[in-house]
């Protein structure tokens, strides 16, 4: 009964949503901890959605993967002499640049022109330790030169393969940032703990990013204006941003509404009362939009967009607690994959439209590997790795070993239903074998907090269940180096949550960060990925085909594999009915 009135009282106080005040109201099931963090020290899908909204670059990609210009006048290539490459002697690469001159109408939403000095600070925290980025690189090796008031030079040294496509820097306003970071620079330049430092850093972002303290500027076509925390947000356009559409931004939406709803469920039944206008890619599950497909009947349409989002479970490697349940020794998460049926998991819940995988590399990179080990059921090889390890059955059938039980803390996002019912299904088939799971989720802005799985030398989780997004076009490899662990030392920086290292890995991921030749880079992801599959610090779950949401006549809400968030697009999104010219559909 409190489920019935919860969810009528929702849907009463659902904002209205169509073209009628010319606004979108989008569902998702997740909600950020904080946005327009310009460093992404929280790297969630759903911020990276929710900040294509708000954000601008000096370029972009578009759906066909193309490079376009934003901030800067035109996207830099070979033929145009804004991309340049240097090689030594013996033909190798041994330096490129970019250059970008900055167009004189970009300005922040407060009016103030966008300069080669935002930049420049972006950059200056990008490279310090104190700021817990996911990755330096490429930004370690490159160095930013003023050409004159509007043109500046990236420069690559060693090199950056992806420089042409993405070697532009990000920006953070240093007008409103700047003073700020001075007084957080002078308070913890000699501080000696980093975790003094790391809770100076959170107060710092804080103040520009989170419900309380929302972004004072912003770049990109919408700006924020009213955050209500479990509930919306919502976004305004912004009447500074310079691409406006050329039929006019008032033919467009002109306000966004984010409605977070963590129950999938709920966001299902919102969808079809017709509260939203559209579906976040981070949203319905398989199996719900397999439903409202059934059921469209002119009211919406369901996508489902082939892409590169990997759906997985850590292995938490780090700390004592993983020792003595050796979750560090290879042999063990060999044996938990082998005891799991992952065909069958795929054909049940997905139909087998959502492939398999044996690494981390999407099928449709060229540089995915086909002829890894595939880690078919087989609990025969999974119960000898077990006894080779010392696990035997107790009486009660589960695995033990020097009097304690094989007993792991399984964790994902709450609310998720489709990796609910996966969790159950390994629950069962672990429980087969003799290893006890117990199943702990946690709301997303936990899960992916400072706190969690950044921090797994504490021990709170032994497998956590999510995905990582990545562009098939620009695959570095850099998930698993080992200077990406999070630690106390880096600022709990970093994406290896798993806490993984093989230095033969590190050194073939370093040589492929420099090989410009096609072919010789795809030998060296053959062996990292012959590495990364025999040591299996993740298990490898599957693909996933993302699936969205959207009533009929809402144009240029659309994303690919390379573009991956419908917020790419954000200034051309707008009704029909109120002007705006369709011009791109979803593929």
């Amino acid at each position: 009964m409190k489920k019935t009135l919860a969810l009528t009282a929702f849907l009463l106080g659902a904002a209205l949503a169509g073209p009628a005040n010319n606004s979108l109201v989008v569902g998702t099931s997740q909600e950020p901890p904080n946005i327009y963090d310009p460093w992404n020290t929280n790297n969630l899908a759903i911020t990276a959605e929710i900040n294509g909204y708000m954000g601008a670059g000096f370029i972009s990609i578009d759906d066909d993967g193309e490079v376009q210009p934003d901030i800067a006048t035109r996207a830099p290539t070979l033929a145009n002499g804004d991309y340049k490459v240097v090689k030594n002697a013996a033909g190798d690469v041994i330096r490129n640049s970019v250059t970008y001159t900055i167009r004189k109408d970009a300005k922040w939403s407060d009016g103030t022109p966008i300069t080669i000095a935002d930049a420049q600070f972006w950059l200056k925290l990008q490279l310090d330790d104190r700021v817990p980025v996911p990755d330096r690189d490429p930004w370690d090796r490159a160095k930013i030169t003023a050409n004159d008031a509007d043109t500046f030079t990236v420069t690559f040294e060693p090199p950056y393969l992806f420089a042409e496509q993405v070697g532009a820097p990000g920006i953070a306003p240093l007008h409103v940032m700047g003073a700020a970071w001075n007084a957080f620079d002078a308070k913890t330049k000699d501080e000696k703990d980093a975790k003094v430092v790391n809770e100076e850093w959170k107060k710092f972002i804080s103040s520009y990013t989170t419900a309380r303290n929302l972004p004072k500027v912003v770049a990109g076509p919408f700006k924020p204006t009213a955050w209500r925390t479990g509930n919306s947000l919502t976004m305004t356009r912004n009447p500074a941003y310079w691409n406006q559409p050329k039929a006019g931004a008032d033919k467009y939406v002109q306000t966004v509404v984010y409605r977070f709803i963590p129950n999938t469920n709920t966001l299902k039944v919102n969808t079809l009362s017709g509260q939203l206008d559209a579906v976040s890619a981070v949203g319905l599950t398989f199996d719900q939009g397999v439903d409202l497909s059934r059921t469209e009947r002119g009211k919406y349409k369901t996508y489902f967009v082939p892409g590169a989002v990997w759906e997985h479970i850590d292995v938490n490697t780090r700390g004592q607690k993983a020792k003595d349940l050796d979750l560090d020794d290879p042999r063990m998460r060999q044996a938990l994959l082998y005891s799991i049926d992952r065909d069958a998991l795929t054909k049940a819940l997905f139909q087998g439209r959502q492939a398999v995988s044996n690494s981390w590399i999407s099928p449709i990179s060229k540089l995915y590997k086909k002829d890894v080990t595939d880690y078919n059921q087989n609990v025969a090889r999974a119960k000898s790795l077990f006894t080779a390890l010392g696990w035997t059955p107790g009486s009660d059938g589960i695995l033990q070993k020097a009097g304690k039980k094989l007993t792991l803390n399984f964790g994902t996002t709450a609310g998720n239903s489709v990796r609910e019912r996966v969790q159950q299904i390994l629950q069962a088939q672990w429980k087969a074998v003799g290893v006890q799971v117990n199943i702990q989720n946690y709301p997303a802005s936990v899960f992916f907090g400072p706190d969690f799985l950044s921090k797994g030398e504490t021990g709170k989780w032994d497998l956590a269940m999510y995905a990582w997004s990545n562009n098939p076009l620009f695959e570095e490899g850099n998930l698993f180096k080992s200077d990406a662990i999070p630690t106390a030392a880096n600022g709990y920086s970093g994406q290896n949550n798993a806490g993984w290292k093989n230095a033969e890995y590190d050194t073939l991921f370093k040589k492929a960060q420099v090989e410009f030749d096609s072919a010789a880079r795809i030998k060296l992801f053959d062996r990292m990925q012959t590495i990364w599959n025999s040591e299996v610090p993740s298990l490898p779950l599957y693909f996933r085909v993302n699936v969205y949401t959207k009533v009929p006549g809402l144009a240029n809400y659309t994303f690919s594999a390379y573009t991956q968030y419908p917020s790419w697009n954000a200034a051309n999104i707008g009704w029909l009915s109120r002007g705006a010219v369709e011009e791109y559909k979803q593929k």
